[in-house]
């Protein structure tokens, strides 16, 4: 029933991303956390000053990225990587480095609809560690493929694949791997695990897509 499940959300997701389902490769090796698509208004907030973000454009430590009402935008990491913003997301590329062969990076997503993909690690690296926030929840990133919504006082996750630690920001971690499932954290508890249809999920991941790439 679980591969049943996994193939369904498989073929869901390669409806409306065909080049870039469950494997989400990068188009190419990025040195540096690299913005690989835009659509619509977004800015990034480098130090005290809003810039326009373009494609292309090489992200520094410290960079938060803005979408505005109808904005989307994909950011490439080093180690085959890739996060998706929806429509009034803020993402911040807080650290990051390639030291000893490894990828280290920590995350935060403010607000908004992303969706993030680990796919497999190249450029020379060995191995990844990846931490991302959230204003509730605290995400450990391993071989995985999930969506979510950060909301002031809560965050929807939805694995679609692999696995991830997840924690509240004030609670301890566990090791999810219900994909096709949802779970809503806040920051003492995580909810009990919800199964998603194909038909629920197809409109959630559909808010991250930037069509045709």
């Amino acid at each position: 029933m679980q591969s049943l499940i996994t193939l369904t959300i498989t073929l869901t997701l390669l409806c409306f991303s065909a080049s870039h389902a469950i494997a989400d490769e990068i188009n190419g090796v990025v040195n540096t956390p690299t913005v690989s698509r835009v659509l619509g208004q977004v800015k990034v907030l480098r130090g005290n000053k809003f810039e326009p973000v373009r494609t292309g454009m090489v992200l520094r430590q410290g960079d938060e990225i803005r979408t505005g009402r109808r904005g989307r935008a994909y950011i490439d990491f080093p180690d085959n990587s890739r996060v998706k913003l929806g429509n009034h997301s803020r993402f911040l590329v807080r650290e990051w480095s390639t030291d000893a062969g490894i990828f280290s990076s920590t995350l935060r997503i403010f607000q908004g609809a992303f969706r993030y993909t680990a796919g497999f690690i190249s450029n020379g690296l060995s191995a990844r560690r990846t931490t991302l926030t959230t204003r509730t929840a605290v995400l450990g990133v391993r071989g995985t493929d999930f969506w979510g919504r950060v909301d002031k006082d809560k965050t929807f996750f939805l694995l679609l694949e692999g696995e991830v630690s997840l924690a509240p920001r004030f609670g301890e971690a566990i090791v999810y791997n219900e994909a096709g499932s949802a779970v809503s954290i806040n920051t003492s508890t995580i909810s009990e695990p919800e199964a998603l249809s194909a038909k629920t999920i197809t409109p959630l991941a559909e808010e991250t897509e930037i069509a045709g790439f």
